[in-house]
């Protein structure tokens, strides 16, 4: 166990604890992304999907639990490498050049800023979203919150759409990054793979966080063709 922990403070256990829980916050993104797309299809269907996510308490709790762990995992371990890394570097760089093999971009030297954006909009997602207001409604003699009618007033909204989307994009800025480094970090990049694993990490964050902002874009059209 002694070992175990100190391999887990080293450089490189903490490089495997951030790529294991970006790996697993990346799976959360990807499935909510693709929950909030039935609301484009549907609103019956988004408010059941809704409903069937939060009726069983004890599991939602326990995902809850696991997802906040898993954040404050992420977040303690991102902490912990930059400490490691200034203490290291004592003097830095006065030059910042990129010879063609290094992965460093704006994206990699801004983590710590876009990671600040993120944490500060995920307590406003939930304030507006989680805790907004659901009226009941029934469908299918089931009785549920009508979450789709919070979410297209929310997007009926230009300001809200725009911040919206304009936090899609700093959070792909995180991932652009972040994904591509996860695939280092559990040794599926090497010389051979590299092109491959850019272009499906590029994928990813264009697939996920591109689902994302649509919604918001597509909810406001409708508003403003209804109104």
């Amino acid at each position: 166990m002694t070992r175990l922990c100190s391999f887990l403070k080293s450089s490189i256990g903490l490089k495997i604890l951030m790529a294991v829980s970006g790996t697993g916050l990346c799976l959360f993104l990807l499935a909510h992304m693709a929950g909030n797309l039935l609301v484009l299809y549907s609103y019956e269907a988004y408010n059941n999907y809704a409903h069937t996510l939060t009726s069983n308490k004890i599991l939602l709790y326990t995902a809850e639990a696991g997802l906040i762990a898993v954040v404050l995992l992420h977040i303690v371990v991102a902490i912990a490498l930059v400490r490691k890394n200034r203490a290291a570097r004592r003097i830095p760089y006065q030059v910042k050049t990129n010879s063609g093999k290094s992965r460093r971009s704006w994206f990699s030297s801004n983590m710590i800023i876009t990671g600040g954006f993120v944490l500060f909009f995920i307590p406003y997602h939930l304030w507006h979203f989680k805790y907004g207001e659901q009226p009941p409604i029934v469908q299918g003699g089931i009785e549920m919150h009508d979450l789709s009618s919070l979410v297209k007033a929310e997007f009926s909204e230009i300001g809200q759409v725009i911040l919206y989307v304009i936090a899609m994009l700093v959070i792909g800025f995180h991932l652009l990054h972040g994904v591509r480094s996860l695939f280092a970090t559990l040794g599926a990049e090497t010389n051979r793979t590299a092109r491959f694993v850019y272009l499906v990490s590029r994928g990813f964050v264009f697939v996920v966080m591109g689902g994302f902002a649509i919604i918001p874009i597509i909810l406001f059209i409708r508003a403003v063709m209804n109104s």
